[in-house]
């Protein structure tokens, strides 16, 4: 009896730091430079490890200071994203993580305020890709958030890796297409956070069986 008690006891403690793994795997925030505390923005065609500042024709890349206190929800600093006096333009962000694998659930969060004439609006979106071949395989829609003028307010998107993608290039965009064209968008503490797919939770509790059957 003691034996099994021990058994039962071992398998508890096996599947609950495997489980606790999984927690933490799943808080860690992937992103560099997630409260865009360090800057400006550096447009050198590539988002690995930083964010890639983009522009429609006409369009100043977007910009950021690490000393501007004047909008920020949290920190010194914070994304500045501007469509002045420009029709039917974008301007935007991205950074890519890698390292995923198919199956994997990513969410792609943060928070934004429109700090001028929201009238575009935002464009959040996850744009799924092959780090090998250097294509896009498919993405998310748009995920559009309702702003309240001077307000921070939070948006989340969640999405499963797809087959043949490794990559999530998360974009935040403003879009002056079919309105007007004057947009201030500040963007704050933003995090992409992994959760493993159900077969590596799984590979998890068969090596928590392995190591009590071993014992």
């Amino acid at each position: 009896m003691r034996s099994l008690s021990f058994v039962k006891a071992g398998m508890a403690a096996c599947l609950f730091a495997a489980m606790s793994f999984a927690a933490a795997d799943a808080s860690a925030n992937l992103l560099v430079n997630p409260g865009f505390e360090v800057g400006p923005l550096v447009d050198d065609g590539s988002g690995v490890g930083k964010w890639q500042p983009f522009g429609g024709a006409g369009v100043a890349l977007p910009t950021l200071s690490a000393q501007d206190t004047v909008m920020p929800l949290s920190g010194t600093g914070h994304l500045n994203l501007q469509l002045d006096n420009i029709g039917a333009s974008f301007a935007g962000t991205y950074q890519d993580v890698g390292g995923l694998s198919a199956g994997q659930i990513v969410t792609w969060e943060g928070w934004t305020k429109d700090a001028g004439q929201d009238a575009g609006g935002a464009e959040i979106r996850i744009e799924w890709r092959d780090s090998v071949g250097n294509t896009e395989i498919s993405r998310t829609g748009n995920l559009v958030p309702t702003l309240t003028a001077g307000v921070y307010t939070p948006w989340s998107l969640v999405d499963a890796v797809p087959a043949g993608a490794d990559t999530a290039r998360v974009v935040y965009a403003i879009q002056s297409f079919g309105a007007g064209p004057n947009q201030i968008h500040y963007v704050d503490d933003t995090s992409v956070t992994v959760v493993p797919e159900p077969a590596s939770m799984a590979l998890l509790g068969l090596g928590a069986l392995a190591m009590i059957r071993r014992r």
